[in-house]
């Protein structure tokens, strides 16, 4: 068993073929988990990948680690879409153990795993929705390892003809494969349509106003007890700022904060906790053309582990471009430019089977 956790996923599928036997052990929940939290903590991040949704609503993936070196030759594979109706307004909310949630606005969310092609189609959602008012939708996807269960968050932000709106929170679990509403948040509306993932809490930024995009603070959903909470800002977010944008820095929330009055500069935070304390400290500031101000808003960090760059470089995906900040010399550069590519999120590649998941719990109650 040891010796099959050091393989790479596509080798654990190859010998899940030879017999049932080998099959059983192999796609056990224990070893799958295992062998996930191995891979995605390799320092070498092997088999950490891109995604990318090109025009036809469909995807091409690159490996990491060419990113990182100008020298070798990024290249991109074709991946189908697992939407029935691939188009380009299927967007992807986020991914978790190689799991990867993504909705459209003609079909329901799905949850997708490209390493073992395997793909779940939540519940009729729709059913839910009023049909009287106009909405947006908010998505979050994250992991409840107390239960060890994948969950799916819609908030719908519904506005009346008067101007009001209300909020209504839709949860999806794998394991129940079924939906429910929870309690909502206190008033003001989400700026972010995707919450955040980190460590057992999706984030959201909100706004005090339905019609303005100034943050106001930042709130976090919980997935195991599914309760809200309230966080303070970074203290260089000024009243009238420009929308700060949340990211992932490692394990850790990050925000993106746009120096409104320069234009040309943006300071990058990462939140810490001590205790049930909230803390934020300053990483670095970010000097970008002033034309790239358009992206920065959707922008998304990723950090590379420093035994792999000793130069302290951080991956930002800036639709169509990607960036990499250079700690030593604080400069950004593109290292590459897709035109018909949108860079869409970063997995890392497992055996997690979300059809496997949901079966597996129905058997148990059956």
């Amino acid at each position: 068993m040891a010796i099959l956790l050091k393989l790479p996923p596509k080798s654990m599928l190859k010998f899940m073929c030879v017999s049932k036997p080998w099959l059983r052990p192999i796609s056990s929940r224990k070893l799958v988990k295992t062998h996930v939290r191995l891979t995605a903590s390799d320092k070498e991040c092997s088999h950490h990948r891109v995604i990318f949704q090109d025009s036809t609503g469909n995807f091409k993936v690159s490996r990491l680690p060419p990113l990182f070196h100008k020298e070798q030759r990024v290249e991109l594979f074709n991946m189908d879409s697992p939407m029935e109706k691939p188009n380009i307004y299927t967007k992807i909310v986020g991914s978790v153990n190689g799991l990867i949630c993504m909705y459209s606005k003609i079909e329901e969310p799905v949850l997708w795993n490209p390493t073992i092609r395997k793909c779940k189609k939540l519940p009729t959602f729709e059913a839910n929705l009023r049909r009287d008012c106009s909405y947006y939708l908010n998505y979050g996807f994250g992991y409840d390892e107390s239960h060890d269960d994948y969950k799916v968050v819609v908030v719908q932000c519904i506005s009346d003809d008067g101007g009001s709106y209300d909020t209504v929170v839709n949860i999806y679990s794998l394991r129940t494969d079924s939906w429910k509403t929870i309690d909502k948040f206190q008033g003001n509306f989400l700026i972010n349509s995707s919450g955040k993932f980190v460590d057992g809490k999706l984030y959201w930024a909100l706004s005090a106003d339905v019609n303005t995009f100034n943050t106001c603070n930042i709130i976090s959903l919980d997935l195991a007890d599914e309760t809200w909470k309230s966080l303070m800002l970074p203290t260089s977010y000024g009243e009238g700022s420009y929308p700060l944008t949340l990211g992932v820095f490692g394990n850790d929330l990050s925000v993106l904060c746009p120096n409104c009055h320069e234009g040309t500069n943006s300071d990058v935070w990462i939140m810490k906790h001590s205790g049930v304390e909230v803390s934020w400290t300053k990483i670095f500031t970010i000097d970008h053309p002033k034309d790239l101000g358009e992206f920065i808003f959707f922008s998304s960090i990723f950090s590379i582990p420093s035994c792999q760059s000793n130069k302290g470089e951080f991956l930002l995906l800036l639709p169509p471009v990607i960036m990499i900040y250079d700690g030593s010399t604080k400069q950004l550069e593109a290292v590459d430019h897709f035109e018909e590519c949108f860079p869409a999120e970063i997995y890392v590649e497992s055996l997690v089977d979300p059809l496997l998941i949901a079966h597996n719990h129905l058997a148990d109650n059956s």
